[in-house]
């Protein structure tokens, strides 16, 4: 039986793993080919549709509660890297006695581990078939203490292999369907199953994150983030200085089977494949129809599902825009602008659009100092800064830096702001005001997605290195608001500071800060 538990990650716990199991001094080797499932009898029950946990493919792995023949209910990982189903070694006395004993590799790692006579699994009312009659245990809540201690298990490809498979990250569920499905129209793009390589029967695709067609990626859906390159692939994935070829990418954005995907987290891996993991598959409606050796993907967001329970605030007449905006799209932004400008969207969302167009394309924006007395007013996400520094990621202005973490480049804060500057502590931003502007008005707060789990953040304003404002810690929902008298300053400061030692979460946003002043005599105002 080949198998692949899990292994140490980013505080989640995956190991791949191989067995060999071994009786009474001879080799019993229950190996499963993925090539070979065609030929298994239809399974006479398939289990009913079941949840999977809410946050699969946004953070967590994806489990879901399998019942022994006693009625105990156990959580297990779905993970199609794992050759061999496991049970948590908790849970031997209940197993008989042991029947041999298991060797297995984790990324070079040899351990060993007694194998059992395989009990009776149940999923949707239904007993899942297994390839093989022999279990694997271990320790899964040493293994999982970070992430989940409540798992029992994992159900790895010897059960996996009889079913063709649709999971709905969106609707958080698990569906088996007919050996014979019907209509496969919403299943997306086909691609064939093959196995991993001569000697491992795992399921892959010919695919990879890097763009390449030909070196074989595991389908590891028990993998908690978007997936891993093999060492030479990474850096050439991460290599900037060198031009993509036709078809391949540089992150943080992947091709896979010609499509563009944006806020991509890859591993390198000194493995003999690449891999695809679970947050990548999170995106799509995934069908694993194994029988017939075809995974089929129907893509349903651009960028990374988001967290759970998220508090972002959407526009939905701006999605289109904002995935092209991921993409680096600029031909299709500006239709995408052109479109929104001719269409019953708000006045707001039409500046919102404009702001973020404009950030992609990088137009020129003027210093303070040099703009025309006849202009009255000036937003600071719309100036020049002369220095620009942030704690994380990248200074940007009017949107979110492109990351992982945060799926929208909207200015999120309880609301959508049209203009600002993203700020995560500590950061500074120094403008050259030339002695020409008497106001300046605005909010700052902390990103929506991090209001509850930042550590805090205190804005400053200076003026010319004089102190103009300081909030008190701002943590959760809490906004501050400033007006301060910048009549003769030449350089303002916006500053952000931690509010205590620990700096975690702190995406801290200057929220539409404008300068102002009083129009010329007869200028007739702004």
């Amino acid at each position: 039986m080949e198998s692949s538990p899990l292994r140490q990650s980013h505080n989640v716990s995956k190991m791949k793993i191989r067995l060999a199991l071994l009786a009474a001094g001879s080799a019993l080797c229950f190996v499963f080919l993925c090539a070979g499932a065609a030929d298994q009898p239809a399974p006479p029950l398939l289990p009913a549709e079941v949840p999977i946990n809410p946050d699969a493919g946004r953070g967590g792995l994806l489990i879901v509660t399998l019942t022994l023949e006693s009625g105990e209910q156990l959580p297990f990982v779905v993970d199609t890297g794992t050759s061999g189903t496991m049970i948590d070694i908790s849970l031997a006395s209940k197993l008989g006695k042991p029947i041999g004993t298991a060797r297995y590799q984790s990324w070079g790692v040899i351990k060993t581990n007694n194998y059992y006579t395989a009990p009776k699994l149940f999923l949707g009312g239904a007993p899942l078939l297994m390839t093989g009659p022999a279990i694997s245990t271990y320790d899964f809540k040493m293994e999982f203490a970070d992430v989940n201690s409540t798992v029992m298990g994992l159900l790895g490809m010897d059960v996996l292999e009889h079913y063709c498979i649709q999971l709905d990250f969106t609707a958080a569920n698990m569906r088996f369907l007919p050996a014979e499905p019907g209509d496969k129209k919403d299943w997306g793009q086909a691609f064939p199953i093959v196995a991993l390589n001569a000697n491992d029967p795992r399921p892959a695709v010919a695919e990879n994150l890097l763009g390449l067609h030909g070196p074989h990626s595991l389908i590891d859906i028990g993998c908690n983030f978007d997936g891993w390159l093999m060492t030479n692939n990474f850096q050439r994935w991460t290599n900037h200085s060198v031009p993509p070829a036709a078809g391949e990418a540089r992150e943080p954005y992947a091709n896979f089977a010609g499509a563009r995907y944006p806020q991509v987290f890859v591993q390198p891996k000194n493995v003999e494949s690449d891999g695809i993991g679970l947050h990548f598959f999170a995106r799509h409606l995934v069908t694993l129809d194994f029988p017939h050796h075809t995974l089929y993907l129907a893509r349903k967001t651009v960028g990374p599902l988001p967290s759970p329970g998220s508090k972002a605030t959407a526009l939905p007449a701006l999605d289109a825009l904002i995935d092209d905006l991921l993409l680096q799209a600029t031909n299709a932004m500006q239709k995408d602008l052109a479109a929104l400008e001719h269409s019953r969207a708000t006045e707001r969302e039409k500046t919102i659009a404009r702001k973020l167009t404009a950030a992609l394309v990088n137009e020129p924006k003027p210093v303070p100092a040099a703009v025309p007395p006849a202009q009255t007013h000036l937003s600071l996400g719309d100036a020049r800064p002369e220095t620009a520094e942030v704690g994380w990621l990248e200074p940007a202005a009017n949107y979110i830096p492109l990351n992982a973490e945060v799926a929208s480049p909207l200015l999120d804060s309880g609301k959508i702001y049209t203009t600002g500057l993203y700020a995560h502590a500590p950061s500074r931003y120094i403008f050259n005001l030339g002695g020409g502007w008497n106001r300046l008005r605005g909010e700052a707060g902390l990103h929506t997605a991090f209001q509850g789990r930042a550590f805090g953040v205190i804005f400053v304003i200076q003026a010319d290195s004089r102190e103009l404002f300081r909030s008190p810690a701002v943590r959760d929902a809490d906004h501050v608001r400033y007006d301060v008298n910048v009549k003769g300053v030449k350089t303002l400061e916006l500053i952000v500071e931690k509010a205590g030692i620990q700096n975690g979460g702190n995406w801290a946003l200057w929220l539409e800060p404008e300068l102002s002043r009083d129009p010329l005599p007869n200028s007739g105002g702004r």
